[in-house]
Formats: C-alpha cells, structure tokens, sequence
C-alpha cells in the first residue's frame, strides 16, 4: 500500500436509519482491517443539498483517516449531468430524441450499443476532465485512488417497477464506477440487490461489470438474476449488506426512552412498517404500486398480530420508523385499526429518531418484525430475532433472510393467514435462548465474508 486512498461511492440517504448504517458499517469493516488505511466519501447528497453537511461531520466519527466530499455528478438532487458541458456536448452528439429513445429502450440495438460506448469511453472522460477545473477534489480523489468500491444498496437498478430515470438517477450513481474504469482504477462493486436491468443498460453492465475487479450481491437471488443475465462478472458472489456492522449506540437517549414509556428489556417487541404512499416518496420506487386495498389488508394482519401479541404474553409494543416516511403513513393505516383497550400496551413513536438511538432500543427488544429489510439486518447485528414480512415490491433483499440461515422468519405480508405472524413470534418468544443461539452464530460468518472483501480490494490495489 503506499499514499494512495480508498475511494468509496456512495454514503447514502439521511431519511432511513438503515441507510445511514450502511457506510459506517463499512467504515467500521475497513478499519478493523486497516486502521491506518486513508478513506475518501462521495455521499449521495451533492453539496447544495441540507444534509450534505450532517453527512460531512457524521461518517468521520466512525472512521480515522476518513474524508467526506459532496456528489460531483449532480448539482441537484435529481437534475441529472445537465450542468456538464460535456453533457451538452454529448446531447448535440446523438439529439434529444435518439437519447429519449435510448432511455425508453427503443433505440435500434445498433445505436444503443454505440450509445453505450460514448458514455463508457467519451462521456466518462469529458466529465472527469470537466471535473479537473470544476471540482477539482472530485478529480483528485479519483485520480488518487488505489481502489473505487462501490457501497452496499440498490442503487444499479433500472427499470425496477417500470422507473426508468436514467438521467437523473441511474447513470449518474454509475458514473463514479464508469470513471474509474476509463481511467484505469480498480474498481468493485460490493453488495449490491439488482431488482432489474433492463434494457439498453444491461449493455452497459455488460462491459463495465467484466472489468469490475468483483460483483457482489448482497443476496444469493439478485446473483441468480445477474446469472440469468448473463451480467456476473469473472468475480462474483455473495457478501453481507455493511449494515451488518455497523457499531454505534446512544444507550443515554435509550435509557430515557425505556423509562418515560416504562419499557422493561426483552418484555417489548419493536414493529416497523413499509406503507408506500401514492406517490414515490424519499425514492421509494414502490410508490404508487400497492394498491390502497392491499395496505389496508397489510394493515389488518399487523393490527391482530399486536393485538394477539399482547394478550399471549403481555408485553408491550413499540411502533417505530425506519423511514421518515411512515411517521406520516401510520397514523393514517395503521393506528387507526388498534383497540383503544389496549393503549397502555402500544407504545407509537411519533418522530424521526438515529441510527444509534435504533440500535440501543433494538438490542433491549425480545423481537423486532420488520417490514423493511434493514432494521432487520441492524436488529440481527444486536443478537435479536427477527421477523421480516415484506411484499414483493420490495425487492430481491429480502432473500437474505435465507442466505444468513433464517428462511422460517421471512413471512411474504400478502400470502400468509390471519395466525402465521403471531404464531412465528411466539415460537420465538417460547424458544427465546434458541432463536438468540441462531443470530448470534450467524454473524461471524458474515464478518468473515466481509472482511475478506476488504482482502481482495488490498490485493487488487493500484500503486502507481
């Protein structure tokens, strides 16, 4: 190793405590691995957005050695490359038609792949020299780097229930990957869920995916998806999301919580929902798709399961958020179907809250069910069992659940009856000391695979 940097792209949204967790628990990975191994962040947020700042000053706490710098690709969030002359050069190139084609995927085969390869050869190096005079620590963190390592997400997908933003979302997320290329830096992509590449951009995968040093799904069917595909690259398998280590607490702010709603530890069970709106909210793709029967339906079956959880055993309930999104969604769905006998014993969390704070209530719940995957996978990481109960909109994620050993707690919200819920969760309560043997010897295993991710970026590294 010598002065040169890992780069990591990207830090993700400030609006979900599972996407806060994701680089810090990568930062956390790379500095059991390498304390001493210097560490640039894009983050997702470019710098005129609020949360850059908060992004900026958090990811170092978890991190020596670590610097964070604002998205260089976009100057709003979701304006897109326009802002690049380079852009506006490639657009006389091809035309705002031919382009609009391209992304609809109706282009001829002919001109999509030509497409493809101004934007991996021609685009890619405009953009970065652009970046030179425009944002020039932008230029330099990619021209110092020994590796581009590419975060655990979604964040390749297209097409994914019909959202083709290839603008304004998809391309400019692969551009760190696409520079990186084209300049010769090694590059990986850790971790990652594919829910769909559709066409003309698995052209693009195709190329930049078998020059990757290592295409990594963070669960074993997005890796059958890249198979069936014919997108997995020379090096491709399987590696845990980085949520799975992160490491931070605020046990104060819990030990408050826990006394002002009298929470006793291990006698609450932490339930967190995914209600998608009518419109797609925080980039929730599935924002509109679920129709208002099927959550009304959702909402039913988590009601009799609170209800059924209280009345078996007596312990409380706390409904709580992974996105900020819910906090306006459950008191519309949700509250609304709970009995009022039963107040004492529900407690519903009505703000935002960290991913620290997250963390030093989930290690004190008996169980957390969770709609959304990556409470679970924080849930896990604190030695608690957990049910997952998504639908399938939600993605491909959810089959880590299989992968780490827990098949029997993935329970699909829309085709299991009235009792399966409840009836999961007090298996669970009644074989408590099992279920928590089963989490704990799972994550060893998954800090194994991580590290050795870590091993194979070292060994890939570019000195020169």
């Amino acid at each position: 190793m010598n002065s040169k940097h890992l780069l990591i792209t990207y830090s993700w949204s400030m609006n979900n405590i599972g996407d806060i967790g994701i680089t810090p628990g990568l930062l956390n990975i790379i500095g059991r691995a390498d304390k001493s191994l210097p560490v640039k962040v894009i983050a997702w947020q470019p710098e005129s957005s609020s949360d850059f700042q908060n992004v900026k000053d958090y990811l170092p706490n978890y991190k020596e050695n670590c610097e964070v710098l604002p998205m260089p690709f976009v100057l709003e969030e979701g304006s897109g490359m326009k802002h690049f002359q380079a852009w506006r050069r490639f657009e006389e190139r091809w035309g705002k038609s031919k382009l609009e084609s391209f992304r609809r995927g109706i282009l001829t085969s002919f001109e999509s792949q030509d497409v493809v390869d101004d934007i991996l050869e021609r685009l890619s190096l405009d953009i970065f020299e652009e970046l030179k005079a425009s944002r020039p620590e932008a230029a330099a963190a990619f021209e110092n780097a020994g590796f581009v390592l590419y975060n655990s997400g979604t964040t390749l997908n297209f097409g994914r229930l019909g959202v083709r933003d290839l603008w304004g979302y998809t391309l400019p997320l692969a551009m760190s990957l696409i520079v990186a290329r084209r300049l010769g830096i090694p590059f990986g992509i850790g971790s990652q869920s594919f829910d769909a590449l559709d066409w003309p951009m698995d052209l693009l995968y195709k190329k930049l995916f078998a020059d990757a040093a290592f295409v990594y799904c963070r669960d074993s069917d997005s890796l059958n998806y890249l198979k069936q595909r014919g997108l997995t690259a020379s090096n491709s398998g399987y590696r845990p999301d980085t949520t799975f280590f992160f490491r931070g607490f605020d046990e104060k702010w819990a030990d408050s919580f826990m006394a002002r709603h009298n929470l006793e530890e291990e006698k609450f069970m932490c339930i967190l929902l995914r209600i998608s709106d009518s419109v797609a909210q925080y980039n929730d793709p599935t924002g509109g798709i679920v129709s208002e029967e099927r959550k009304q339906e959702h909402m039913r079956k988590i009601a009799q399961f609170i209800e059924g959880w209280i009345e078996k055993t007596g312990n409380k309930v706390l409904i709580c958020h992974e996105t900020r999104h819910t906090i306006d969604t459950v008191p519309k769905y949700l509250l609304p179907l709970l009995p009022k006998r039963l107040e004492d014993k529900i407690i519903y969390m009505d703000g935002f809250w960290t991913s620290e704070q997250a963390y030093s209530i989930f290690k004190r719940a008996r169980i957390v069910t969770s709609m959304e995957m990556h409470s679970i996978i924080m849930a896990l990481n604190v030695g608690t069992p957990s049910i997952h109960n998504p639908f399938d909109e939600a993605g491909r994620k959810k089959w880590m659940m299989k992968d780490i050993g827990v098949a029997d707690w993935l329970l699909d919200i829309d085709n299991i009856d009235d009792l399966t819920l409840l009836d999961t969760a007090i298996s669970i309560h009644e074989n408590y000391e099992t279920s928590k043997k089963r989490v704990k010897d799972m994550l060893p295993l998954l800090e194994t695979k991580a590290m050795s991710t870590i091993a194979e970026v070292k060994s890939k590294w570019k000195n020169l």
